[in-house]
């Protein structure tokens, strides 16, 4: 379960969605990877970007998340406030220790790509490609190439890909609060308190 509260609240990074997707892998006992284009995709005219990555619009986000290669997708829903977003958006990598930055780059038509390296311990050493594209309005898509290297666990080691899909659904529900995620079930998990309720 941890594994899929790292990737919603990261709506997702390098780091986290490369050590991620090889336990939800684990986890779900299939087999396929991510996302097709996007992630191997750099975007025409790509520019030196901003320190930062654009702010999701509050309110409840549907994000589904695939792995082709296990045949592995699930949805879930999320609340987003200024909060949430600041301390868990799509940046939220960019405070990762073990993770190293190598470029940031803003295409011409207002994707982001993000090239990382991070360094997870006994989970290995992760070479990570990201691709965001999308107005964070209303939809956004992340592809996720990754490569690991040295991980205790042999299945983690390799390529892998992911892909993630997010729509904006409205005005979070009454008693909802930013930082909610809805996991299968009904049951809600507060990644900023860790309080659960519902289901």
């Amino acid at each position: 379960m941890r594994t899929l509260l790292v990737f919603v609240a990261f709506g997702t990074l390098a780091a986290a969605a490369a050590c991620g997707q090889k336990s939800a892998t684990q986890a779900s006992g299939s087999g396929a990877a991510e996302g097709p284009k996007a992630a191997t995709t750099a975007p025409a005219a790509a520019t030196p970007a901003p320190t930062g990555w654009p702010k999701r619009k509050p309110g409840l986000w549907t994000q589904t998340m695939t792995l082709q290669a296990q045949g592995f997708t699930r949805s879930f829903r999320f609340c987003v406030d200024a909060t949430s977003d600041e301390k868990m958006g799509l940046d939220s990598q960019g405070d990762d220790k073990r993770c190293q930055r190598k470029s940031m780059t803003r295409g011409a038509d207002g994707s982001w790509t993000v090239v990382s390296a991070c360094d997870m311990g006994p989970a290995g050493k992760t070479d990570s490609t990201i691709h965001v594209a999308g107005d964070f309005d209303t939809r956004y898509v992340m592809e996720v190439a990754s490569t690991t290297t040295g991980a205790a666990q042999p299945a983690m080691n390799g390529e892998h890909k992911m892909s993630m899909t997010a729509e904006w659904s409205g005005a979070c529900p009454a008693g909802w609060s930013g930082g909610d995620v809805e996991m299968p079930g009904g049951r809600r998990i507060n990644l900023l308190t860790k309080a659960v309720s519902g289901g």
